[in-house]
């Protein structure tokens, strides 16, 4: 199992130790770390065993990710300043660099579900409006920079926020052995925010990725990484991570120890 080391920290002393990591990470060259916005929120850091640590990516398709998408309106704007497709691109190298799987869960909806479904909420009306997400179509099918590869496992898709829910999101990652996930992908404050909640629930330590995802708008976004503090393991920005996943690597190599533990 995985252990996360917490460090509780007063408000004003969160804040100045904020201010302090960002100059020191750019004088010594190291990855930015992401600054928790709530400073009374426990400080945690994920210990990553290879053998049991995944990517867990939540819809990396046209209809969220593509300037075609009747979406691209309200989430462009987000993809666009946070790189999401390069960092989902880039992500998916480490993985295989480092030796661990992709896990994609994408959103579908078939024409039975355009026609019979009748209890609809609101994001469930803007995309049946929208006839988003629909099979066979381009707005189902991957990015183009995002097609699955030879260490990608593709689950069952999701209809509702969740593939825990409606797909087989559990028994996928139980049965390849995973106990941790790193989380990302779109959009931040519905399916990212959804698959958390029941990673979580289901029993996964669930790492997310703060700038490797979007909403529709800031005031979504910021909502989204509010609940990212309270609910996942920990928040993180991807190159902090990428530059863990490296050194976890090269610890196994050596022969010491398969964990990298990191306190803040």
């Amino acid at each position: 199992m995985f252990k996360s080391k917490s460090i509780k920290l007063s408000i004003a002393a969160a804040l100045g130790l904020s201010a302090m990591a960002l100059s020191s990470a750019a004088m010594a060259g190291e990855a930015t770390k992401y600054v928790y916005k709530q400073g009374f929120m426990p400080l945690e850091t994920v210990e990553f065993d290879l053998s049991k640590t995944a990517m867990f990516v939540t819809d990396p398709q046209n209809d969220f990710l593509s300037e075609k998408s009747p979406a691209w309106g309200l989430v462009g704007p987000g993809v666009i300043k946070n790189q999401v497709i390069q960092k989902e691109k880039k992500l998916m190298s480490v993985a295989k660099e480092v030796g661990i799987p992709v896990f994609y869960s994408t959103h579908m909806y078939t024409p039975k579900d355009f026609e019979n479904w009748t209890s609809l909420n609101g994001i469930d009306k803007i995309m049946f409006d929208n006839k988003m997400f629909a099979q066979g179509t381009f707005g189902h099918d991957y990015h183009p920079d995002l097609k699955p590869d030879d260490n990608t496992i593709v689950m069952n898709p999701h209809k509702g926020l969740s593939n825990f829910w409606s797909g087989d999101a559990a028994i996928q990652l139980r049965q390849n052995g995973i106990e941790t996930i790193i989380l990302y992908g779109m959009s931040a404050n519905m399916c990212v925010e959804s698959h958390a909640r029941d990673a979580i629930e289901n029993g996964f330590d669930v790492v997310i990725l703060a700038d490797a995802t979007a909403a529709a708008g800031d005031a979504a976004y910021e909502a989204a990484l509010t609940n990212f503090e309270f609910l996942a393991h920990e928040v993180a920005y991807t190159d902090q991570i990428i530059e863990r996943l490296r050194e976890a690597k090269s610890e196994q190599y050596s022969g010491s120890y398969t964990t990298v533990k990191h306190h803040r």
